[in-house]
């Protein structure tokens, strides 16, 4: 009897054990297969929202490359301090450099004159700001190396005048000559011819050209100054000659002004130099060559 009883028991026993696992092996893959799924959707949705903040990063990236950062290379790139655009975009021929790293251009850039002789009331230079003056676009670098360089040799130079438009030079020759007639006893056509030597005529200016530059100087005590004779010295490597020097009133139509400085293009101011000579000589030199 105890063996049947034992025996019932392990044969009733198997099988009860095998459907407890059965039910408990299908229980636990619904479970699992549940999570998979779960997990996949989150894994798909994951992705989803990785793609969707990779676009929307890159959009903005994009929206900020074409409206800001390309507008601000190509103006530091292609464009003078003022927005005007250099050789690259005008059409103009890529310009070598000299020893002294500055560009070099041709002479009808360097040596375009605007005088009583040569009058021209319509050109109007492509433009760059330098601090409180506009030059014309070609010097600007010539300037900022001239200027640079005197402040790393104690000087300080301040320049009142780069560029005068036509406009401009006709109110300052009508203020100069009427003061001329209202302080002595000139008629009103001493008063014009005594100021044309001092104040040209409108579109008589040389400054017109955006190549001259006035310094904040006293024109009669200028050659005794530290900034005139390191001027004298220096300026010319930088493409820099006295636009009105002393004696030269017969070919420049101008009383001496040591502090209007030209430029020239280092070339034609080591040239002008070794022949003391002025601009209106100059020209006049190398046209009868």
């Amino acid at each position: 009897m105890a063996k049947r009883r034992k025996k019932q028991y392990s044969i009733g026993n198997p099988n009860r054990s095998k459907m407890g696992l059965g039910r408990r092996s299908m229980f636990v893959s619904q479970e699992k297969q549940a999570q998979h799924q779960a997990a996949r959707r989150l894994k798909f949705w994951s992705r989803i929202v990785a793609a969707g903040a990779i676009v929307g990063v890159a959009g903005v990236a994009a929206f900020f490359l074409w409206f800001y950062l390309v507008p601000y290379f190509h103006q530091e790139l292609f464009t003078g301090q003022n927005g005007t655009p250099d050789a690259a975009v005008s059409g103009e021929p890529l310009p070598d450099y000299d020893s002294m790293g500055l560009p070099m251009y041709g002479d009808d850039i360097n040596l375009r004159i605007i005088n009583a002789s040569q009058p021209d009331g319509e050109y109007v230079p492509r433009l760059a700001q330098i601090d409180n003056i506009q030059v014309d676009v070609h010097i600007a670098d010539a300037l900022r190396s001239l200027t640079q360089a005197a402040k790393e040799d104690g000087l300080v130079l301040i320049f009142t005048d780069g560029y005068v438009s036509c406009e401009e030079q006709e109110k300052r020759f009508t203020a100069k000559a009427e003061e001329l007639m209202n302080n002595g006893d000139r008629t009103a056509v001493m008063a014009k011819t005594e100021a044309r030597a001092q104040v040209p005529m409108a579109g008589e200016s040389d400054f017109q050209t955006g190549l001259c530059l006035r310094l904040a100087a006293d024109r009669e005590t200028f050659e005794q100054s530290k900034p005139y004779t390191w001027l004298k010295a220096n300026m010319g490597k930088y493409g820099f000659v006295f636009r009105y020097p002393e004696d030269k009133d017969d070919f420049t139509g101008m009383d001496p002004d040591p502090t209007v400085l030209r430029y020239v293009g280092g070339k034609n101011a080591e040239a002008m130099q070794q022949r003391s000579m002025c601009l209106e000589e100059y020209v006049s030199y190398l046209n009868g060559q």
